[in-house]
């Protein structure tokens, strides 16, 4: 019988950072249990997979496929041990149709039946959660300004949270290369309520059981505040075009820091939803709820969840040019602290004495 893969699109924002770092954690114990991770982090989903299909930071799908590297990426899936495959990354919600049929085809190339896994969550949280990530990504837009792009779905950034967060979307681009029934969506519950959730979920979808999983202490990737958020936005404002190399140098010199404790996080009221948009969001959740459901896809949990209730919108809170102001200050005093610790790491390392390298043989005979 031909091994099901399973690959994991996203969407973003639904537990998949603390998903994707118990399975990491926990590749001996899935693979116990039947399950095979041929890539076993980010960075080697980054690099052995979505990137060679031709994936760009922040333009998504837009580049050719690495063959080679590609045909390596088949080897590793072909060779993975396991009743069945899982490979989980978010960015592949990005997937357009012609690189979303390059990844059928490697599949096949490999041997294994495909199958599709789309964890998704309604718009209501996820709109803040996303502009909060997009912050991350260099985005100088203010929140409103944002919510009413995604709304027109006007500019980059809006078009990018309808690329990685509109279910139907993301599934168009595998139309007829995967059938309905082997293509399952996943409504998350809250993190709060169920921390559990999707991980309990996502095992009786796949088939193992979750508890082999080892959780995370904590949820990860979680949430800034309000005033957070903006210190962030006029930093990007005022970087401007420094930093281009955003792995290198705008990631390294200020994402890092900054998601590490530079800023803290909730310690300011949470970013909330305009309570404008959500008439919007109950009609777009409701036909999106409607599509999904008449295409055949195998539906897990709530999809009920992308509807937003009545109450879901709230007052959103303007930070003043004060609470901006100190938030600005603690930040650049713990940023030069932390660079501070650094260089002093760097010295230490360049002045520790070196034992005496092993004079060669040759250089033993000459003497």
């Amino acid at each position: 019988m031909t091994r099901p893969l399973f690959v994991h699109l996203g969407c973003s924002k639904t537990g998949t950072s603390s998903l994707q770092a118990g399975m990491w954690r926990s590749v001996d114990a899935m693979r116990a249990v039947g399950v095979g991770l041929p890539f076993t982090d980010r960075d080697e989903h980054m690099a052995q997979l979505v990137r060679p299909l031709g994936w760009q930071p922040v333009e998504g799908f837009v580049g050719q496929p690495d063959e080679a590297r590609l045909a390596r990426a088949a080897d590793r899936l072909r060779s993975t041990p396991g009743e069945r495959v899982l490979v989980s990354n978010e960015d592949l919600a990005e997937l357009t149709p012609g690189s979303a049929a390059r990844l059928a085809e490697l599949a096949a190339e490999a041997g294994l039946d495909l199958r599709l896994v789309l964890t998704v969550r309604g718009w209501a949280d996820q709109l803040p959660s996303e502009y909060q990530q997009f912050l991350k990504h260099r985005m100088t837009l203010t929140y409103p300004d944002f919510v009413q792009s995604v709304r027109d779905r006007a500019g980059e950034w809006a078009e990018r949270f309808w690329r990685r967060q509109d279910p139907v979307r993301v599934l168009d681009a595998w139309s007829g290369l995967v059938p309905p029934e082997k293509v399952h969506v996943i409504g998350v519950p809250s993190y709060a309520k169920d921390p559990d959730g999707v991980f309990r979920i996502m095992g009786e979808t796949v088939g193992f059981d979750h508890t082999v999983v080892a959780r995370p202490a904590g949820a990860l990737n979680s949430s800034f505040g309000v005033v957070e958020a903006e210190v962030w936005r006029r930093v990007n404002v005022a970087l401007g075009d420094r930093l281009p190399r955003f792995t290198r140098e705008y990631g390294a010199s200020l994402r890092l820091p900054f998601e590490r404790g530079v800023l803290p996080k909730l310690a300011s009221p949470r970013i909330g939803l305009p309570d404008d948009v959500v008439p919007w969001l109950q009609e777009h959740g409701r036909g999106n709820v409607a599509t999904l459901r008449e295409r055949g896809y195998d539906l897990v949990g709530d999809l009920d969840r992308l509807v937003p209730d009545d109450d879901a919108g709230r007052p959103v809170v303007v930070p003043s040019e004060r609470e901006v102001a100190d938030a600005a200050a603690r930040a650049l005093a713990d940023l030069a602290v932390r660079h501070n610790e650094r260089v002093t790491t760097i010295r230490a390392r360049l002045t520790a004495p070196r034992a005496e390298a092993p004079r060669s043989r040759w250089l033993r005979r000459s003497r």
